[in-house]
């Protein structure tokens, strides 16, 4: 049995539906990163798990027992779980150890097992050093880390994150993704984790959830949903990619107007209308004509160090961007041929 359910999980505002009949299922133990732009409804699915707001429609459950359904919620000092804000909550009048120490000095735990576990979680995220510090003397990244480690202190049944390094500054924010992914292999805490940096969401996550307009567009691992995207939204959300519309002439192969491209699964109807998506670094690019390539003229180049992005448009004026190695400086208005890998090319079903 899963160790988080949200099912047929809705909540409206009036006549303004912001989640709309979510299932999910987490196991014990796994990191599920809910993904998606603003107001797609993660943050709400989290305020419902965590029990700041009533459902209007479904239930959550945790291990079975039923926490939250319409009319009726249990308190969230009540559903052993901590939770980790934007702004990290941190006592500026509280030395880092007394931080840490909060949630279990509430449970009057005794002293000396307080200090024993305050001082090997502040070694887990390696602060032990700043133990009589206070936050204001600490970096971002460091009270992050103080802010994880009062939120695991305590051993919740569920940890939750609320867009927890949208503060931080980029350099930060990558090395806190790996903070985030190793003490979770460490702990193992069940962890449901909003963002809507695709980056954070790959790197840390079990699972990715991402979500559109209130709804589960697409679940599944990163690399799952990363290399066979159901939907154009998921496609272009997640990494990147151009959505090629057109007309199936059979199962397997899309005629997009500039060309017959075809496709890794065969699941078209033949003669109904169509879509597949390619990554922009799978396209592949060439001065010079080559078989099933396809013509295209450059609408501009950009230089960005490591990469080179390429704004093209089809014979029939589709538009293709395209990752292309930083040497291939081609000018803008010249011919150029594209080749799309039948590998590469995924279809969309949604």
């Amino acid at each position: 049995m899963a160790h988080l359910v949200l099912q047929g999980l809705t909540k409206r505002y009036g006549p303004l539906t912001v989640l709309d009949s979510v299932d999910l299922a987490v196991e014990k133990g796994q990191l599920v990163c809910l993904l998606g732009p603003s107001g797609c409804g993660k943050t709400t699915t989290l305020r419902l798990v965590a029990g700041f707001i009533e459902p209007t429609e479904g239930t959550v459950r945790v291990a079975g027992q039923e926490l939250s359904r319409p009319g009726s919620a249990l308190p969230p000092e009540r559903r052993g779980m901590s939770m980790i804000f934007q702004s990290y909550a941190l006592w500026p009048h509280l030395t880092i150890f007394d931080n840490v120490a909060y949630g279990l000095t509430l449970r009057k735990m005794d002293k000396a097992e307080i200090g024993k576990r305050v001082r090997a979680m502040l070694a887990a995220v390696k602060l032990e050093h700043l133990v009589d510090r206070y936050p204001g003397e600490l970096s971002g990244g460091q009270q992050q880390r103080v802010a994880l480690a009062r939120a695991l202190v305590v051993e919740p049944q569920i940890l939750l994150l609320d867009e927890p390094l949208s503060n931080l500054d980029a350099a930060l924010r990558e090395e806190m993704r790996f903070e985030v992914r190793r003490l979770h292999d460490e702990f193992r805490y069940t962890t449901v984790y909003v963002t809507h940096d695709q980056a954070e969401a790959m790197t840390a996550a079990d699972l990715i959830v991402v979500m559109n307009q209130g709804k589960i567009e697409q679940a599944g691992s990163p690399e799952e949903v990363y290399s066979r995207p159901r939907s154009a939204f998921v496609a272009k959300f997640l990494g990147g990619a151009n959505v090629l519309t057109g007309r199936a002439v059979d199962a397997r192969r899309l005629d997009i107007g500039a060309g017959v491209v075809p496709c890794a699964e065969p699941v078209f109807a033949a003669g109904a209308e169509g879509a597949l998506s390619i990554r922009f670094h799978e396209v592949r690019v060439s001065d010079r004509p080559a078989a099933g390539a396809l013509p295209a003229k450059v609408l501009r180049q950009t230089f960005l160090g490591s990469t080179r992005d390429l704004a093209l448009a089809l014979s029939d004026g589709t538009a293709l961007r395209v990752t292309a190695a930083p040497d291939l400086a081609i000018p803008a208005d010249q011919q150029v041929w594209v080749a799309l890998p039948q590998e590469r090319c995924r279809p969309l079903l949604a």
